[in-house]
């Protein structure tokens, strides 16, 4: 069993974090928000010992460049250098998934239908919000590309029917899309009622499942 103590923990913190959004008390997530990544790199360092070295340090570096990109939006005015955070968080995770493709024979085969369903989102939701980006238009197109690529190489990472541990890391992917699409809706369209609150809560949600599945996968596939 894979050992839970600091998953729970980073339950708990996520949960007060999400309780200082409702309160609008935001000067004290200084102390929530950082410590979620590290909270789930501690979970995946004891949770990892059949994960492949390469892996590892891939797993790390996306935690690394999350726990960036969260201490710099807390900052309104560093918007663009926490997107370029978590623009990395994204590359390291499309690594990570992509390693447990091709190291998982069969390759688990293209699924079309999903491919052209995530385009055609990721397209729609770009014109959506064309109009009102501006001088981000570029780095809000790159960001949505990479973003939709890590949702699309964790739902061709695994054989789904036979590796449970892969439904984790799918709806981590899943989650952390919708966690954005609200980030970009209220930023450049405008604000949601409760927003920040379901934003907080998929993201930590999506974090948690692609750390729980990605080291679950290994212990599963090896064990």
């Amino acid at each position: 069993m894979l050992k839970s103590r600091w998953l729970l923990l980073f339950f708990v913190t996520l949960l007060a974090d999400i309780s200082l959004i409702a309160m609008h008390m935001d000067s004290y997530r200084y102390a929530t928000k950082p410590l979620l990544m590290v909270i789930l790199a501690v979970y995946f360092f004891q949770n990892s010992s059949l994960v492949p070295r390469s892996q590892r340090i891939m797993m790390y570096a996306a935690l690394f460049f999350s726990f960036s990109g969260d201490v710099l939006l807390l900052s309104d005015h560093l918007f663009l250098p926490g997107l370029g955070s978590f623009l990395l968080a994204h590359l390291c995770y499309i690594g990570y998934l992509l390693r447990i493709r091709y190291s998982n024979p069969p390759v688990p085969l293209c699924k079309y239908p999903v491919i052209f369903l995530n385009a055609a989102a990721v397209i729609a939701f770009i014109l959506f919000l064309l109009p009102t980006l501006g001088n981000m238009t570029i780095p809000v197109i790159v960001y949505a590309l990479a973003i939709s690529i890590m949702l699309q190489s964790a739902l061709h990472a695994f054989h789904l029917r036979s590796q449970p541990a892969g439904w984790y890391c799918v709806l981590g992917a899943l989650l952390f899309v919708i966690s954005d699409s609200l980030i970009a809706t209220g930023k450049f369209h405008g604000p949601i009622p409760g927003g920040d609150i379901l934003v907080m809560l998929t993201y930590g949600l999506a974090q948690a499942g692609l750390v729980y599945g990605g080291a679950r996968h290994y212990r599963d596939f090896l064990m």
